[in-house]
């Protein structure tokens, strides 16, 4: 019998892995897209094998990892408050878009590995 209650387990997300095969050009992506700062140093020194990304309450980990395939399915959606907004800003950095449900306010692209994300207008 267990005797202890519950599981311990904290209800929030701590940490999103993304994987990627090159973790400069992800880095690079990834902040561009999201307008999110990176660090310089990092970029031009030794990149190591985890790059954090920092969002509003939750953590994307890029994970260095060649050899894995990429995600057929969203991996995570992102809100909006404008997604036909964020369909032109996309379209205009030339990401690949892989469908535009704007009548139920969607749209997912890939990363440069393939990795399908998801906007929603909520």
């Amino acid at each position: 019998m267990n005797t202890t209650a519950g599981s311990r387990l904290e209800k929030r997300v701590g940490s999103i892995f993304i994987h990627v095969s090159d973790m400069k050009r992800a880095v690079e992506w990834y902040s561009r897209v999201f307008e999110l700062p990176y660090n310089e140093d990092y970029l031009e020194g030794r990149l190591s094998t985890v790059y954090t990304l920092h969002f509003a309450g939750t953590e994307v980990l890029l994970d260095s990892n060649n050899g894995v395939a990429p995600a057929p399915q969203p991996l995570m959606f992102f809100k909006t408050d404008n997604i036909r907004q964020t369909l032109r800003f996309l379209k205009e950095s030339e990401i690949v878009i892989h469908n535009e449900t704007l009548e139920n306010n969607i749209v997912v692209f890939e990363d440069p590995d393939g990795n399908r994300l998801m906007a929603i207008q909520m």
